[in-house]
């Protein structure tokens, strides 16, 4: 997996990764497991993002 954004879409692979996984396992939807990590700080500093820097589910890719 690439650490960069090859998309351009200011959103390492990554994250992309462990966004999807959380998506899977939690059985939600995109904007469901963003507005969830978006409120749990350990989550937050896991990805590295802050409140607000959160990617739209449209900024994602879709799997």
């Amino acid at each position: 997996m690439q650490i960069s954004h090859p998309a351009g879409n200011g959103v390492a692979g990554w994250k992309h990764a462990v966004l999807h996984f959380l998506r899977l396992h939690m059985d939600a939807t995109l904007q469901e497991v963003l507005d969830w990590a978006e409120e749990m700080e350990r989550v937050r500093a896991a990805l590295v993002l802050e409140r607000g820097e959160f990617p739209g589910p449209s900024a994602l890719c879709k799997s």
